[in-house]
């Protein structure tokens, strides 16, 4: 029987793994058309505006590429333009290299660091971040050789000390924390340099078998992404068709519905998620599904689990 304490954990990391949804900054789906001005919107007859790097209409949606259906693989990634956002810090090590922090706060708050290679300023993987009031910052990134740590102190609204730390949480000054100092250079530094994005890699979401043969896999960019980004790619194996999502709905417990379409008719997915007591502690793994092809037929899937990271067996088109 279980505990109370243990009931309540379970129901405590299923209402995280519900609570998850995507932060994004920008969206990485290769369906946006993108922009760094409106004049890249021109052949886009209802585009309104560029904003956040994407072409948008009047109410501020995105707008959607034309579809040039075709063979394709869904996990090649798709570096899209980045905005500079709020600049928190910018400095220059001793040999060279330049460290930037910026902060953007639509469509979702977002810490990012970027490091210069020669004129461009690649954007960093950000796996952790802290801070100390509106004074102390700490932001955990995947260095070349390793985690490592921007540290920035600001005092007037600017930077007035950087340094490199090791991962974790720390700042600038704190007792016993081994740094190694940068020089803070102005904000108008950045204009020396191109920004570039993360890669654009994708995530395998979802692989599902149904009872009856077909499969479903469900894709989205691993950084940057809202639900709105979700693809669907479902047929008969080993040829999977792109299909287009009409809604992507995810429940606190984690269960997630799909609704996407199969020529004219709407088929529903809905994939479970399932949280159990094991050995150590709490596991959780994909729980069996059901799809409703929206004729009255309703078909059980199967999740793989381990959740595959490659797509080897299969041909995709895309919209």
């Amino acid at each position: 029987m279980k505990t109370p304490e243990v009931l309540r954990s379970i129901a405590l990391a299923a209402l995280l793994h519900g609570c998850s949804s995507p932060a994004p900054s920008t969206s990485s789906s290769s369906h946006w058309v993108t922009c760094k001005t409106i004049d890249d919107c021109g052949s886009v007859p209802s585009a309104a505006a560029c904003t956040s790097g994407y072409c948008v209409d009047s109410s501020g949606a995105r707008l959607a590429q034309a579809s040039t259906s075709g063979p394709c693989n869904p996990l090649t990634p798709h570096e899209l333009p980045v905005t500079l956002g709020t600049v928190l810090g910018i400095g220059r090590d001793s040999t060279g290299t330049t460290y930037l922090a910026d902060e953007v706060t639509s469509p979702m708050f977002t810490d990012r660091v970027f490091v210069s290679q020669g004129k461009s300023l690649f954007r960093k993987r950000v796996t952790g971040s802290g801070s100390s009031g509106n004074t102390d910052y700490s932001f955990s990134f995947d260095g070349d050789s390793g985690p490592v740590s921007l540290l920035i102190h600001r005092e007037n609204g600017k930077a007035t000390a950087m340094a490199l730390g090791p991962e974790g949480k720390g700042f600038i000054g704190d007792p016993g924390l081994q740094t190694t100092p940068l020089t803070v250079l102005d904000d108008s530094a950045v204009s020396d340099f191109t920004l570039r994005n993360l890669p654009g890699d994708v995530t395998i979401e979802y692989v599902a078998d149904t009872e009856d043969g077909d499969v479903m896999v469900v894709t989205h960019p691993t950084d940057d992404y809202d639900y709105t980004d979700f693809r669907m790619f479902y047929g008969r194996p080993p040829h999977l068709d792109e299909r287009k999502v009409k809604a992507v709905n995810r429940s606190l417990d984690g269960d997630t519905s799909m609704v996407f379409l199969v020529g004219a008719t709407e088929y529903d997915a809905s994939f479970t998620f399932v949280l159990m007591e094991g050995d150590g502690g709490l596991i959780s793994h994909p729980g069996d599904g059901s799809l409703d092809e929206g004729s009255g037929k309703t078909v059980a899937f199967t999740q793989r689990w381990p959740t595959p990271t490659t797509l080897d067996g299969f041909s995709f088109t895309c919209l």
